[in-house]
């Protein structure tokens, strides 16, 4: 049997404190999140409908005050049919839509209904639990607005992470007063929680194992398409959902093509464990390569290993790059490396671009952070593709792998 209903909260994932702070220094009293993978972050609840269109089917308030609570709004039929099961997270309450499926989604009004969702889940002592479901309200804005009230906040300064999240806002209040927020959340995503860190070790752990199947398969799948699929299987397998596979610096999913001996291919395989990301890139000889294909690999592992050296709270994003392209000139100046610095999380490059106050900004590292520095080679003589690429979490003094490291030559 799955967990039972209302499992109860599981823990957070959104990093409260910081919010608190990215609010109050944009003057804000609250941010409502309606895209899926910020509502997910502040509740814990998967936006299970809206993958069936590309309109946001749900929303999150999260009010700077950390001592109210953060509301889900939603329908009930999306609750009843999964996040009853799983649980929001601590202290996040429902405010739940009635009639997204039929007459009314409100067990009250139609008893079987939530039965029917909850029959392959749950006991009847489980679903007699349901004889105390949450209020519900006619529509998304009126039960955004009664949670909007309820914690105080009417005619307050909002931010809005999309036009979804303004539209809905504007109509659940009038008299608000309203901001982008789209790069405040990342802000806030930047500093992972501990719930965050489980996440992430799962799911680079996966991907890595995954990663280093599918690249030692390289000749027995022969082809950039089976290889790309060999990742996705693998992934799949273990528990992880595949995002993308890079094949000789090939990632269109409908783009094949065959490998040749001698050649050098890069692989950059990403897949998630609960929406959190593995990152992880490496090189396949496919067969001996030539001398100078050999010599550019060890010049960009030789980089990447002085960057890790210097990882640690305080370094910038340009000085990252830098690094790397101080010791491929001092190691061999015909060649050229991208070393291009990205957080990691929910999404594949999961930084702000502009800084609270508006301003372009060049990242500065902070403990908390998981960093990955894509190093692929950019010189079109060398006979192949080239890579490397592993996560890394800022800590208090340095840096440690979430996954492990070596391996940077794969040969097949």
């Amino acid at each position: 049997m799955a967990a039972p209903v209302d499992a109860g909260p599981n823990p957070a994932l959104i990093n409260r404190p910081r919010a608190s702070e990215v609010m109050r220094r944009a003057g804000l009293d609250a941010i409502v999140v309606t895209a899926p993978m910020n509502v997910y972050y502040a509740t814990r609840g998967i936006p299970l409908l809206s993958r069936f269109t590309q309109i946001h089917m749900t929303a999150a308030l999260i009010p700077a005050d950390p001592a109210r609570t953060i509301a889900y709004v939603g329908s009930g039929f999306e609750y009843y049919l999964s996040i009853a099961v799983s649980g929001l997270a601590e202290n996040v309450d429902p405010y739940l839509v009635a009639g997204t499926y039929g007459p009314s989604d409100d067990p009250r009004q139609n008893p079987g209904f939530a039965r029917a969702l909850l029959h392959a889940q749950s006991d009847a002592e489980d679903i007699a639990r349901l004889e105390k479901p949450p209020q519900f309200y006619p529509g998304m804005a009126k039960a955004l607005a009664k949670a909007i009230a309820d914690r105080g906040l009417l005619g307050g300064k909002f931010g809005v992470d999309c036009s979804d999240a303004r539209a809905l806002l504007q109509e659940a209040d009038p008299a608000a007063t309203l901001r982008p927020a789209d790069d405040l959340m990342l802000h806030i995503r930047v500093i992972k929680t501990p719930a965050e860190m489980a996440l992430m070790r799962k799911a680079s752990e996966i991907n890595l194992e995954a990663s280093l199947v599918a690249a030692r398969a390289t000749r027995e799948e022969g082809s950039i398409a089976g290889v790309r699929q060999r990742f996705f299987a693998e992934a799949s397998r273990r528990g992880n959902v595949p995002v993308y596979a890079g094949v000789d610096l090939v990632v269109g999913e409908l783009t094949d093509g065959e490998f040749r001996e001698g050649q050098a291919i890069m692989v950059d395989f990403v897949s998630h464990y609960g929406f959190y990301q593995g990152d992880y890139g490496r090189t396949v000889f496919y067969g001996e390569p030539a001398k100078a294909t050999r010599k550019a690999v060890e010049v960009g592992v030789t980089a990447w290993d002085e960057i890790r050296e210097h990882l640690k709270p305080g370094l910038k994003f340009s000085e990252i790059s830098q690094i790397g392209h101080n010791t491929v000139k001092r190691l061999e100046k015909t060649l050229d490396f991208a070393f291009a610095p990205h957080l990691v999380g929910l999404q594949h490059r999961d930084h702000p671009v502009m800084s609270i106050e508006g301003k372009f900004q060049d990242i500065v590292l902070e403990e908390g952070m998981v960093l990955s520095v894509d190093c692929p080679c950019l010189n079109a003589n060398i006979d192949g593709t080239i890579h490397n690429e592993d996560l890394m979490l800022i800590t208090t003094n340095g840096s440690e792998p979430l996954n492990e490291l070596g391996n940077y030559v794969i040969v097949v």
